[in-house]
């Protein structure tokens, strides 16, 4: 069976936040990001030591409900897992451009 929540013990309170980081076992983040025009954005592509990758929205409120992004500050939240960079780069990539508005390839992560 494959688990779709949180333990609560790695909520925590006094950050209001998961500590998503720490049950995912991750070991590496790149920044997908747009700050150039009046609407910005910000996500985390993160990787897990087994090798996983998944969207995180950071900050909490870079957007709203968009599909296959982890919002760590949202109890109940719980990540989609890509199983490659690329395939977590492009739809962060995706995501970032629905929100601000800039090209798609303009926003993935170089090689």
């Amino acid at each position: 069976m494959t688990a779709t929540s949180i333990p609560e013990e790695y909520w925590d309170p006094g950050r209001g936040r998961y500590n998503s980081h720490a049950y995912f076992r991750t070991v590496n983040h790149h920044h997908i990001s747009d700050y150039s025009g009046d609407e910005t954005c910000d996500l985390m592509i993160v990787e897990c030591k087994d090798g996983r990758w998944y969207i995180e929205d950071n900050w909490g409120d870079d957007v709203k409900d968009a599909k296959d992004v982890f919002k760590p500050h949202t109890k109940g939240s719980y990540p989609t897992f890509f199983n490659t960079l690329e395939e977590c780069n492009l739809r962060a990539a995706e995501i970032v451009s629905s929100v601000t508005g800039a090209n798609v390839t303009d926003l993935l992560l170089e090689d």
